[in-house]
């Protein structure tokens, strides 16, 4: 049931297949190019919606980049905050820091809209290498509509999914995260999207969506429910195929890949391969951005 598929270049994600292999070798062309790239560069971390809860989350990717000489640290974003009040945060953080380094603005999901909207900065657009986005949604979070809005409400598989959405929604509320959840519903996030278009179009940006049919965590991988609502379509665990394609940038479409994996790893997967390869696509001049 997933509706068809019309990336706008299949070239990105064939770059990024080859360059997910060579860095299997530590010597390649590859491998040296990415080291390069990072090397004495400043790399943002960029967490999404509960990222700050979620243990090991970016952790590995960061000291895998200050292994090959990156300055990388991961942003202080707030689950209780919205885009705009996170992206205020990160433009300051960015405006004190080191004018001489290139910046990389690596972005998970919300927080890519995130690194999108901070990157709008004429001072941090000015040493800006690459900004680039994995599972950042242009659509809503059914999910979300239905735990925070009380939508979707009649797609129910039975009481038990209802207790458990009623547990799940008092959690939010009780870590003060209800706020910045809603910011992935509705009109909300489709607004924060169309803004991020411009800004992507005047930003090199690389996005990486994926789909997923096995759950990974707890916290982020809703397949059973996702299911309920729109039997059949493709999704990540948490958003659905179509909403994380960005149609008008360059994507990287991934396989078998759950909405937390490119943080956490976990199941076989390699986060750290993920974002360097990516880098990787950013360097070569196979994919204009």
């Amino acid at each position: 049931n997933t509706p068809p598929l019309a990336l706008p270049d299949p070239r990105p994600t064939r770059v990024f297949d080859d360059a997910f292999r060579a860095l299997g070798d530590p010597t390649s062309p590859t491998s040296r190019a990415v080291a390069d790239a990072l090397r004495g560069a400043e790399v943002v971390l960029v967490r999404g919606y509960l990222g700050n809860w979620m243990p090991g989350n970016f952790t590995a990717v960061r000291r895998a980049l200050m292994a090959q000489g990156a300055h990388a640290w991961i942003a202080r974003q707030s689950s209780a905050r919205t885009v705009q009040e996170n992206a205020a945060r990160l433009t300051d953080r960015l405006r004190r820091g080191d004018k001489a380094r290139p910046l990389w603005l690596l972005g998970h999901s919300k927080g890519g809209m995130e690194a999108l909207l901070a990157a709008a900065d004429p001072e941090v657009a000015g040493r800006l290498r690459s900004i680039i986005t994995a599972q950042t949604a242009r659509g809503p979070s059914p999910v979300l509509e239905s735990m925070l809005l009380g939508l979707h409400r009649d797609t129910f598989g039975g009481w038990s999914a209802r207790m458990s959405e009623a547990l799940q929604r008092a959690g939010l509320t009780l870590i003060g995260a209800r706020r910045g959840g809603l910011e992935l519903t509705g009109e909300r996030i489709r607004d924060a999207a169309a803004f991020a278009d411009d800004l992507a179009a005047r930003s090199p940006h690389l996005h990486l969506a994926s789909w997923s049919v096995k759950p990974t965590t707890w916290l982020d991988s809703f397949h059973r429910r996702l299911g309920e609502i729109a039997p059949g379509v493709a999704h990540d665990g948490q958003f659905y195929l179509a909403d994380l394609l960005w149609p008008q940038r360059p994507n990287v479409l991934l396989a078998e890949v759950d909405h937390a994996q490119p943080v956490v790893g976990g199941h076989g997967f390699d986060p750290v391969r993920m974002w360097r390869a990516a880098v990787a696509v950013v360097v070569s001049d196979d994919v204009p951005l």
